[in-house]
């Protein structure tokens, strides 16, 4: 699968936009929980450093509380506050919260808080320190719990407030991506924009690149536009060359017939047809070059005006008067040499003037972008559809009453498909020939 250059830029931003998301998401959550947890432990360590200093041993020698320290939330029973006070598995005295459960009895490092399992399995995060009450007394550990639940819910106040904010910081940069990609791929926008000029005509080369990175690529597309022209051209003399190395053998060769032999319709038929077939081959040979030659754009009206003005001059004056008609917008250009069109169209006129009654339609338009069709219509005999298959066969002739050689459609049909055209040949209504034309447009 061929993916352009603009949805793999996008497709990797996004992917890497997500990825770096969700990854600051996480760590935004991990600092907020490591603040809440940390917030929660001096909560603790105040209310444990409260107690060690609020307890003593009396006369005799119990444990007693000399002052009420942390807050109701220790007297109310249940309430996941809790504290107590004991000398190894004895518990000596407890908040009263606990009511008559007690604490699982742990020895506590005072640097780290730990997850206890409270009455009714409540999750609870306490803290616990070995200590001396004042007066005579054992060692004892005190240990201070309070509600995992108060975390968690200062946690989830702050989720929502944090993906809304992750998702418009998402949206916000997908945007800019957007932007940025589209911005930055302009320039090869505008290049093919500049590439499709050419291609057309309307351009000779390229102009200077305003990106840096694209300078060697229109320096090397300009390069090979000057080589394909110089190409041509050489094609172009050595076709000429080989014009006039044929041509001038085939004089010789008529000049030494002898009187009797030049008067033989024979020999003056075979003499024509091999002049047609150089002439022919020596076409097909220039149109292959310039079928592939960029820049090149030829106006479709001026081309057509002045075929009827000469089929006008030919046809008008015999026996039987033919006069053509064209409709053809200004704007419309061939896509290839001008002297190729004239060839086209002129053997496309010449026949229809030849075989029409009274008059030769023209039409001249585009049907889909860079295309350009062209009908021409007589009111003439017409053709069968046998006839109209065999006639794009070299030399194929049905008249032979009629001047020619049977060699136009086949020159005509040939020069389209050089172009990337085709020639079409369809019965007209009520009667004679409609030939379609499709030649490559400029747009």
């Amino acid at each position: 699968m061929t993916l352009s250059l603009r949805a793999r830029l996008l497709g990797a931003a996004t992917l890497w936009t997500g990825v770096a998301l969700v990854g600051v998401g996480l760590f935004i959550f991990w600092l907020f929980k490591g603040h809440a947890e940390r917030t929660f432990d001096a909560r603790l360590e105040a209310n444990l450093l409260g107690l060690m200093a609020s307890v003593e041993f009396n006369e005799q020698g119990q444990l007693i509380k000399t002052r009420d320290v942390g807050g109701p939330q220790f007297d109310r029973a249940f309430s996941g506050w809790y504290w107590q006070i004991a000398h190894g598995e004895n518990v000596l005295i407890a908040s009263r919260s606990l009511w008559e459960e007690s604490l699982p009895a742990l020895t506590f490092n005072a640097e780290q808080a730990v997850a206890l399992i409270g009455p009714d399995s409540e999750p609870l995060r306490a803290r616990g320190r070995r200590f001396s009450a004042p007066g005579s007394g054992p060692e004892l550990s005190i240990l201070v719990a309070g509600p995992q639940r108060e975390i968690d819910d200062s946690l989830s106040l702050i989720l929502p407030p944090l993906v809304i904010s992750l998702s418009l910081l998402g949206i916000g940069l997908a945007v800019a991506v957007w932007w940025q990609v589209r911005w930055g791929l302009r320039p090869l926008t505008r290049l093919r924009r500049e590439l499709l000029a050419v291609r057309e005509g309307r351009r000779d080369a390229l102009p200077h690149a305003t990106v840096v990175e694209l300078e060697p690529l229109v320096e090397e597309i300009n390069a090979l536009v000057a080589h394909n022209r110089e190409v041509i051209a050489r094609s172009r003399q050595h076709v000429g060359n080989l014009a006039h190395g044929l041509k001038t053998p085939l004089a010789m060769l008529v000049n030494s017939l002898s009187s009797a032999q030049a008067q033989n319709s024979t020999v003056n038929e075979a003499i024509t047809r091999l002049r047609r077939l150089v002439d022919h081959h020596l076409r097909r040979a220039r149109a292959v070059g310039a079928g592939h030659h960029l820049g090149e754009r030829t106006p479709v009206k001026t081309t057509l005006e002045g075929l009827v003005e000469v089929m006008h001059h030919v046809y008008q004056r015999g026996p039987k008067p033919v006069t053509v008609v064209v409709d053809c917008d200004e704007a419309l250009a061939f896509r290839g040499e001008s002297q190729d069109l004239d060839e086209l169209l002129g053997n496309l006129l010449d026949n229809a003037c030849k075989w029409a009654r009274q008059q030769v339609t023209v039409y001249a338009t585009t049907t889909q972008p860079g295309e350009l069709l062209i009908t021409i219509t007589d009111d003439g005999p017409g053709m069968s559809e046998a006839q109209r298959i065999k006639s794009l066969e070299r030399g194929e002739r049905f008249d032979e009453s009629t001047p020619g050689d049977g060699l136009g459609l086949a020159i005509v049909h040939d020069l389209a498909q050089l172009y990337g055209g085709a020639l079409a040949l369809k019965a007209n209504t009520p009667h004679g020939l409609c030939v379609e034309l499709t030649l490559p447009a400029v747009n």
